[in-house]
């Protein structure tokens, strides 16, 4: 049996606390842990802000190329040109169509008799009219009469059975029967414009025959934000030919808060008039 100077020697030795150099490097390790911690902290925050980021100006840019694409895929055939600096892409919208039986060729007419179009609900007299076999860019534009693109329609009413009348503004006569007998029913031209790091859309201006002229320049007037933050977008077109459908080629660059996004697109243009 122990003796009590040996039991209390032994309570001592049990109760003995840190040092100062331990609680020293105690707190040396702490500090450096936390300074790790919070540096593997805030640079995980970033990388999810940045990818947010990015995220964020990608889908800028894909809501506007699905938006012209969609656009672009129900174009008029041969109605697509693009101005010198590549900047800009004009085209003719289609809204409708059907077949027809009867079209003003030989002589000026204000009457066509067509299949059922069911568009007659539709109809806006400020912008709709008829196109017929749309041959080049030049017959779309030009504005002659012959010509493929019509006065304004005034009505559309049915006949009999699934025959429609439909009634244009002003005389017209067509300058070329269609081998199908297709017509389409075709708004105002429509321009998607790159300028100052914003791509508008440019409606409601009427036909002209030199691209870029004339445009809206208020909002008002027909002038639409389609997305911004870009700092360069371009368009291309390789036309149509009697093996082929056309292709647009789009390439748009976005940047904001130090991030950028390329993106490029392709969109397949029918050949058929």
């Amino acid at each position: 049996m122990r003796s009590f100077s040996e039991r209390t020697v032994s309570f001592r030795k049990m109760n003995h606390g840190f040092t100062m150099i331990e609680l020293i490097i105690v707190i040396v390790i702490l500090g450096i842990l936390s300074v790790g911690s919070v540096r593997f902290i805030s640079q995980t925050t970033q990388g999810v802000i940045d990818s947010a980021e990015r995220q964020r100006i990608a889908s800028i840019g894909i809501i506007a190329m699905e938006k012209m694409s969609r656009e672009l895929r129900e174009a008029l055939p041969n109605s697509i040109r693009v101005d010198g600096s590549g900047e800009c892409i004009e085209f003719v919208p289609i809204a409708g169509g059907s077949q027809y039986t009867d079209i003003p060729i030989l002589t000026a007419s204000t009457t066509i008799t067509a299949v059922k179009t069911n568009y007659a609900a539709s109809l806006n007299t400020t912008y709709d009219r008829i196109a017929v076999f749309p041959a080049s860019l030049s017959q779309v534009y030009g504005g002659a009469d012959p010509g493929p693109i019509s006065s304004l329609i005034s009505t559309i009413a049915v006949i009999a059975g699934d025959e429609e009348g439909v009634t244009l503004s002003s005389n017209h006569q067509f300058l070329a029967d269609s081998p199908q007998r297709r017509f389409f029913i075709v708004k105002d031209p429509v321009t998607y414009c790159y300028s100052g790091g914003i791509l508008f859309r440019y409606k409601n201006y009427g036909f002209q025959s030199a691209m870029g002229t004339s445009r809206p320049t208020t909002f008002a007037g027909g002038r639409e934000v389609l997305a911004n933050s870009l700092t360069s977008a371009t368009f291309s077109y390789v036309s149509a030919t009697l093996s082929r459908n056309g292709v647009v080629s789009i390439d748009m660059t976005l940047s904001e808060g130090g991030e950028t996004q390329m993106l490029d697109y392709e969109v397949i243009i029918r050949n058929v008039p």
